[in-house]
């Protein structure tokens, strides 16, 4: 056997085994073939793998939501590494109004947030058993005073569960987790939009980065090379949305009128002075487009290429109140596509053999990408 044949053989094995893929995912008897499920139908998709491709790099972990222990061994069997989770307790409630929320989901109640304080022992446990991280969200958007003493108790209650890490959203929230020596992940509530403010929250003592959803590929490149100590968590699959979440101050819920769905599902009417016929057409269609198709699915697989030449962390499946078999057919599709921009060597070649989801209109216009500038230009980001 040549020695390239036995490189490459090498290269597949630590592929497959420090991806851990399901066993689903196999290998053809042609070592420059890979096969994967294709996932909206029982046929495979055959998939070749470059061999001009460079050594490979540090892999990219896929961070999964989480909302009932019993998922994890089947989540982790698609392919999660890490898990992140919400909790609800009910001293915060009994101590605050409604207005004020634990986390980001908090009115999404059990459906987002099923375990109390306590009980977050049993789905740690768990992702340790499996040998995977978990991460628990405190990103509400404002904390008062009692507030964040109340979160310390909490903070130092999830130090004795061993908790992987906190998901915070401002400087505060992060300091107590210093204090209390447990890592601070600065969530999109944080608006790390530039190296000026991850500078800040380096200097806190944060180690790892959500990314908000509407940065830039050159923009994550950008801090990246200016803090490569830093781990760079990046939206990947799932529920995106129009507005920045740090400078979001609605809720994430039905009763108080999220501003998302407010503004999507109220009544409009098209009329004025001097309005054509063809102008309240083309008004008509932008409404309606936007409505039916921006962020219908959100999904930015086709960057995932960019991001391991970045050497990006993580990879996050967005959904703690949705159906876990959901989340899983994206994280086996982001597995897939993570082995191919593996063995891609170049932007254009992973593009060309990607796999893509199932629904056009996730993709097909653009709307629903959270780096439309990958195949459709900078001009295309909402950010401009």
């Amino acid at each position: 056997m040549s020695t390239k044949k036995d490189t490459r053989s090498v290269k597949l094995e630590r592929l497959f085994s420090l991806r851990c893929l399901p066993i689903r995912f196999g290998l053809t008897q042609r070592l420059d073939l890979l096969i994967f499920p294709y996932i909206s139908g029982n046929k495979n998709i055959l998939c070749p793998i470059s061999t001009t491709r460079k050594v490979l790099g540090e892999f990219m972990f896929i961070l999964a939501p989480i909302n009932h222990a019993n998922d994890m061994k089947h989540l982790a069997q698609s392919g999660a590494d890490e898990f992140y989770i919400g909790f609800y307790e009910t001293s915060w409630a009994s101590n605050n109004e409604r207005f004020y929320d634990l986390n980001r989901m908090s009115d999404f109640a059990e459906d987002a947030n099923r375990y109390s304080l306590p009980e977050l022992i049993e789905p740690i446990e768990e992702a340790h058993r499996l040998g995977k991280k978990i991460y628990v969200t405190l990103n509400a958007p404002y904390y008062n005073p009692n507030q964040l003493r109340m979160l310390q108790e909490y903070i130092r209650k999830l130090k004795e569960f061993k908790v992987d890490g906190v998901i915070v959203s401002n400087l505060r929230v992060a300091d107590i987790c210093r204090q209390e020596g447990i890592s601070a992940v600065a969530s999109t509530m944080c608006g790390v939009y530039n190296t000026q403010i991850l500078s800040t929250y380096a200097m806190s003592g944060v180690k790892r980065v959500i990314v908000p959803r509407d940065v830039r590929i050159e923009d994550v490149k950008r801090m990246k090379e200016s803090f490569p100590e830093i781990e760079f968590e990046v939206f990947m699959m799932r529920n995106g949305c129009k507005f920045s979440d740090a400078n979001c101050l609605g809720f994430h819920c039905y009763p108080h009128g999220a501003l998302c769905r407010t503004l999507k599902f109220s009544k409009k009417q098209i009329g004025g002075t001097n309005l054509t016929f063809d102008l309240a057409q083309q008004l008509f269609f932008n409404d309606m487009m936007f409505k039916e198709l921006y962020e219908h699915d959100a999904c930015g697989m086709c960057a995932i290429y960019d991001f391991t030449e970045m050497n990006i962390h993580a990879l996050k499946i967005v959904g703690r109140a949705a159906e876990q078999e959901h989340i899983a057919k994206s994280i086996t599709m982001v597995k897939a596509n993570i082995a191919i921009a593996e063995q891609s060597s170049s932007r254009k070649e992973y593009l060309e053999n990607m796999v893509f989801p199932s629904d056009p209109k996730t993709c097909f216009m653009g709307l629903s990408c959270y780096y439309p500038e990958i195949r459709f230009g900078a001009k295309h980001k909402l950010s401009d």
